[in-house]
Parts: structure tokens; sequence; C-alpha cells
């Protein structure tokens, strides 16, 4: 049965490498085989976690026995807006977005939560149902920790507390902000700005200035309270100004100090 297993498991990693063909994502599912689906925290991977790296006076082994390493495929539903669970989620690898959708079908992104990131901690606080969906944008690997064990740490570790209350602070300042943008800025602004937010959270800087892979224009609508077509006209009066340049699901930024130049203005035409 072993032997079986492990044809079933090395025929699995063959066919993935096939159709995959990326290094780093075939580098990824051979550390999930490594791990186990389903087994507790390990210090190198605990290290991945932001909120929780390098903690001082903590319980470690309570903190690794308190977790458990799921696996999500890219596009499956990890949480659904208004569920009543309370666990808490860390982003070990991959990426995944919280949004919700209007009556009529349409789609609002709040955020995107990379690698070493967390979601799910609002329920976990205030016992609330769910505030937002999530979704894997790309294969994940997520720890999980219960609301009460979460609370617990928190209680026992005031680290951990500090640093929970700066990020729900940061967070709340991202959303006043975006709240500002969308009722005061025409959509060429919070088109250009998102181009900046995108550009200084993935680090373009340090490859070639490449926000690779890019959303789609959809996807940059849905963060920008607007549609696709709006966006699209947009990127393209960039492009032709050569602020930046587009291609599959990629966008290079050719002059990063001129889109953030125009994107503080509010007469885009007295700045080009």
């Amino acid at each position: 049965m072993l032997s079986a297993a492990l044809i079933r498991v090395s025929g699995f990693v063959y066919e993935m490498q096939a159709r995959l063909g990326s290094k780093d994502q075939v580098s990824y599912l051979s550390r999930l085989l490594k791990c186990g689906i389903g087994s507790r925290l390990n210090k190198e991977l605990l290290e991945k976690i932001d909120l929780l790296r390098g903690l001082s006076n903590c319980d470690f082994g309570q903190l690794q026995s308190s977790c458990i390493l799921r696996q999500h495929q890219k596009n499956s539903e990890i949480l659904r807006k208004d569920d009543q669970s309370t666990d808490i989620f860390f982003v070990i690898e991959g990426e995944v977005i919280a949004r919700s959708f209007s009556a009529e079908g349409k789609e609002v992104s709040f955020t995107t939560i990379k690698s070493g990131e967390l979601f799910g901690e609002f329920s976990a606080v205030d016992g609330q149902p769910r505030s937002a969906s999530i979704a894997a944008t790309e294969d994940c690997l997520i720890a999980q920790m219960t609301s009460k064990d979460f609370r617990a740490l928190v209680l026992t570790t005031p680290e951990l507390g500090l640093r929970l209350a700066e990020l729900l602070v940061a967070k709340s300042r991202r959303l006043s902000q975006r709240i500002f943008e969308f009722g005061t800025m025409p959509v060429r602004l919070r088109v250009q700005r998102e181009l900046v937010r995108l550009y200084d959270s993935r680090e373009a800087r340090i490859n070639d200035n490449l926000i690779q892979p890019a959303p789609s224009h959809y996807e940059i609508a849905t963060r920008i309270a607007t549609h696709r077509e709006a966006v699209s006209r947009e990127l393209g009066h960039l492009v032709s100004e050569n602020i930046i340049e587009l291609g599959k699901r990629r966008i290079k930024i050719c002059d990063i100090d001129r889109l953030r130049l125009i994107s503080r203005n509010d007469s885009f035409s007295d700045v080009l």
C-alpha cells in the first residue's frame, strides 16, 4: 500500500511539473509534500508569518501545536462573507483576495493578502460574522488557528497584542484613504494611485520596475470602484505618454517619478 501511495504521489508531482513548468511552483509543491497537509506548523514556516516572527517570551510549542496547515487551490473559496466561523489564517505561501459581491453580482475587491500576512483577524477578535469573502488567487499554503487559541496567545504575549493593534490601525488608515479616493477623485487618479500601490507593494523597483503577475483590467476596476473599460482607457493613456508599458499579465513602470507626481495632482493634463 505504501509503494502504491508513493507511486501516486510521484505521478502527481510529475504531472504538476509538466503542467506548471515553473521552478517556483514545483518547489512550492515539494514543500507541501514535505511538511504534509494537515500537519502542524514548524519553525521554518513560522518564520514566514510577519505577525509571529521573532516574538520573545512566547510559548512556541503551544503556538506550533495550535496551527494546522491546509492547502487551498487557485480560485477556491476559503471563507464566505457572513460565515459564522471565527478562526484566524496565516498565509505561508501564495496569495488570496478579500472581496464582496452585491446582490446584482458586482464585485468589490478590498485587498490582496500575500505570503507572510493574515486574514480573519476581525472575527477572531470580535466574534462577529465574516466581513468579506476570501478566495485564493493562486495555490496557497495556509496555517489556521482557532480564535480561542489566538486570543489566549494575545493575552499571554503582550508583544503580539501590540503588533496586532498596529496591524489593525494600518488597515484602518488604508481603508480611510481608499474611501477618500472613491469619494473625491476621478477614475484617472484612482488608476494612477493603484499602480503606485502595486509598484510599492510588489517591490517592482528591484525587478526592472515590472509588476508581474499584474492584475487584469477587471481586477483593478474592482479595487477602485469603477468598470473595466474605464481602467483600459486610462492605462492606454499612460502608455501613450510612455509612463507605463503593458504586456500579458505584466505592467512595466517606465517612469515611476512621473507616475507619483501625476497621481498627487488633480489636473492630469497640467503635468503631462
